[in-house]
């Protein structure tokens, strides 16, 4: 298979940190009238003021309402360059902790109506940052005494409709069939959620024939997550219930314990 930017890994070299954050943004639908930027900014400025905090930004940054789409265009507020521009002026203070930005359905809309991207023209205007529309593999090397391991998360926006826990949880379970990683994160259905899976996980180096080999257990942590868009509009005229506001906090930390080292993965809400 010939290889290509969309196959090629974000890589982020953190060895400086043992531990590090990760709050994975998504869905502010700037230019909404019900977008809540007073808990969105409160993210925004938790990450800015922790060192170690960094984010993923994973689609529908934007609402984008045209005059056929769901969201209702004479609802929003402001035009979708208007909604750019504000958006990228809040997000400069973190611009240096954006690992990667993928692109939602709604940024989708207008790609598809005029070819306009405004996800690719954020991930240029902050700094050239890695950009995967359709989503992508990070890789985040972490360092502790003295020794690195790496930590892969695969994050992607979601599709489609879902009502019930269970049903998004299901999207964000069938995602890890896709991606063997330690974190998969997806968004989409503005609900946060924390699973995770623990599957067999044969040796993948200094592996002998001559002395017994023996399987691990590999821990996936499974993020849904959540919104920042007040319960109105289509989302109330549909009839989806209500969610808290806000999206999961991932710590990421590599241990050295017995002359082996692991990661430890925790996700709170």
């Amino acid at each position: 298979m010939k290889e290509d930017y969309a196959t090629q890994c974000v890589m982020k070299d953190l060895v400086k940190y043992s531990q590090i954050y990760l709050v994975p943004l998504a869905d502010f639908h700037e230019g909404s009238r019900d977008a809540d930027h007073e808990v969105s900014d409160g993210y925004i400025e938790w990450i800015r003021e922790h060192d170690n905090a960094f984010t993923i930004l994973n689609g529908d940054m934007m609402n984008c309402a045209t005059k056929d789409s769901t969201p209702e265009l004479y609802e929003d507020l402001i035009t979708p360059d208007k909604a750019y521009e504000n958006l990228r002026k809040r997000l400069l203070p973190i611009k240096d902790k954006i690992l990667m930005i993928t692109r939602g359905g709604h940024e989708e809309t207008i790609f598809r109506k005029v070819g306009v991207d405004f996800m690719a023209r954020l991930a240029y205007d902050l700094g050239e940052l890695p950009y995967k529309p359709d989503g992508g593999l990070l890789g985040i090397r972490l360092g502790v005494t003295g020794t690195t391991g790496l930590c892969w998360i695969y994050a992607t926006h979601g599709w489609g409709g879902a009502r019930t826990i269970g049903a998004k949880i299901k999207k964000v379970e069938d995602l890890a069939t896709v991606a063997n990683a330690d974190i998969i994160v997806l968004s989409h259905d503005h609900t946060q959620a924390i699973h995770r899976l623990n599957i067999i996980d044969p040796p993948h180096s200094h592996i002998q024939f001559k002395v017994p080999v023996h399987w691990g257990i590999m821990r996936q942590v499974l993020v849904n997550t959540g919104g920042f868009v007040k319960y109105a509009g289509y989302i109330q005229r549909k009839g989806y219930a209500p969610q808290d506001l806000g999206t999961p906090r991932i710590r990421i930390e590599l241990k050295h314990n017995h002359a082996e080292t692991h990661l430890d993965l925790h996700a709170s809400i």
